[in-house]
């Protein structure tokens, strides 16, 4: 049977260590990823019109980003049955659960040390997801923040 995992994202290099952490205990169990980002949506009726998730997601995924993404997917490839980024608007526990009911989330993996950076417009669900009832993992990043891009990217082969 398929497991799902979430875990929330940024949508920085640094933020994908919480998946790598995630998916080393797995041997063959294929697995389901779910990469979760938070934000708010505009009030504007014009922007509700007109806001899909996909174009959301297109524009915030930089090439780096992508670049980490895909070493993961890589080395993991015989445990990740697929992969998707959700977005999630939601302000409360009732919204948190329809939306992992909803994407039959297993487990949720988030990290210990690690603040998912919040700009404008955006929120960590962090705070919601410690107050759910679903089984949480918290995972230490191992991580120098202070690294470039190009080191968090190779610190993934590790």
């Amino acid at each position: 049977m398929t497991k799902t995992i979430l875990v929330p994202i940024d949508f920085s290099v640094a933020s994908l260590n919480t998946l790598k952490i995630a998916l080393e205990p797995y041997s063959e169990e294929p697995i389901e990823v779910i990469l979760m980002y938070s934000e708010y949506l505009d009030d504007s009726i014009t922007e509700l019109l007109f806001h899909t998730s996909n174009k959301t997601v297109s524009n915030l995924i930089t090439p780096d980003f992508k670049d980490a993404l895909e070493i993961i997917i890589n080395r993991f490839d015989g445990k990740i049955k697929c992969l998707h980024i959700e977005t999630f608007h939601g302000h409360n526990q009732n919204a948190l659960r329809t939306f992992l009911e909803a994407n039959h989330v297993d487990e949720i993996y988030i990290p210990s040390n690690y603040q998912l950076k919040t700009p404008k417009k955006t929120f960590s669900p962090i705070p919601l997801i410690r107050k759910s009832n679903y089984h949480i993992i918290e995972v230490n990043i191992e991580t120098d923040f202070e690294l470039t891009i190009q080191e968090q990217i190779f610190s993934l082969f590790n």
